[in-house]
């Protein structure tokens, strides 16, 4: 009997250790589980924070996805005319991003837009009280506005697109297409060329601030801008011709063929580095593929200290180039969002 109880005692503690070994393990799974979930939200918070979710504008008219764009706080591109016989002229044929996706307020919703096909058969007789619209495609805004008034019609909106083939000025396509019966008076919406790389009258100011002044001006180029007056500024510790100040800041909308006003670091006779033993670092490289926008933070530590030597938001897939001067040994530490991406040691 006493045997009997002295192992029903050693099972009855075994048991119980087995329990306490099992529940503590699960709850360290628990807690590593609502770990790493809350850091995800946290994460996706931060790096989705002020998106919006990008509309379907597809089967639309332009005017239409121009106005639920803009609602959203984006900003519709149309970025080609093709031409499609069972679309609807200024139908949205297709779009970038597509819907569902989430972008930040102020991105680029580009748009492929039916530009209608020329009529075919034999002209119809317009019906009395009606006009029959006359084709003023390929004609000149002009030009346009003459046969169409000529005809007792009104032109109504122009909106003005990129082409790779008509110049500027040209129209495109009209709404509604030629041949149409309408009432007189009626108004006629007209799709013009703006010419190869063309575009809408506003254009978003890029951020030109830490570039040279030779690529700044390439930049702006590539977006319809021009550099204006360029101001010298002193700023130790720079080498010459970087941009470091810019009118109007990066992200405002300007007319397109506005100019810029920059500031730039003078260039110093006798470089710092000749005399201090300060040297130049410079950085290159790719950010990954990213819908949201990175902030890129490089720090550098050696001599002078710890600084951060350069700050900037980008997209996924931008080349990063940063310039800046160091001394002696450390190293210098590149940071995506907050987190840590990239280190190398300066000798």
């Amino acid at each position: 009997m006493r045997q009997e109880r002295r192992e029903d005692q050693k099972k009855s503690r075994l048991l119980e250790f087995l329990g306490r070994v099992f529940g503590a393990a699960l709850l360290f799974g628990l807690g590593l589980f609502v770990s790493f979930f809350v850091g995800f939200v946290l994460f996706e918070g931060y790096v989705g924070s002020g998106s919006v979710p990008v509309p379907d504008v597809r089967n639309m008219t332009l005017l239409e996805a121009i106005n639920k764009a803009t609602r959203l706080g984006l900003r519709l591109e149309v970025e080609r005319v093709t031409s499609d016989p069972g679309a609807p002229p200024l139908a949205v044929l297709d779009q970038n991003p597509p819907p569902g996706a989430r972008a930040k307020r102020n991105t680029r919703l580009q748009v492929v837009v039916n530009g209608g096909t020329l009529s075919e058969g034999v002209p119809v007789t317009p019906q009395k009280g009606q006009v029959s619209l006359p084709d003023v495609r390929g004609k000149s805004l002009e030009e346009a506005q003459s046969i169409l008034e000529g005809s007792g019609l009104r032109v109504g909106r122009v909106v003005e697109v990129s082409h790779d083939t008509l110049p500027r000025g040209y129209v495109i396509s009209q709404n509604p297409a030629p041949q149409t019966e309408v009432a007189p008076g009626s108004l006629v919406h007209l799709l013009i060329s703006a010419g190869k790389g063309g575009g809408t009258g506003e254009v978003e100011v890029p951020d030109v601030v830490g570039l040279r002044l030779e690529e700044a001006q390439e930049v702006l180029a590539r977006n319809g801008l021009v550099v204006g007056s360029v101001k010298e500024v002193s700023s130790e510790g720079r080498p010459g011709g970087i941009v470091v100040g810019q009118n109007p800041q990066a992200g405002e909308l300007v007319p397109r063929g506005e100019s810029l006003r920059l500031q730039v670091t003078r260039a110093q006779e006798r470089p710092q580095a000749e005399t201090d033993g300060r040297k130049t670092l410079s950085l290159r490289f790719v950010l990954p593929s990213s819908q949201n926008p990175i902030t890129v933070q490089v720090v550098v530590q050696d001599e002078l200290g710890e600084r951060v030597v350069y700050e900037r938001e980008h997209r996924g897939e931008d080349l990063v180039e940063v310039s800046a001067l160091t001394k002696g040994r450390g190293k210098v530490t590149i940071f995506l969002n907050g987190y840590y991406y990239w280190e190398k040691k300066i000798d």
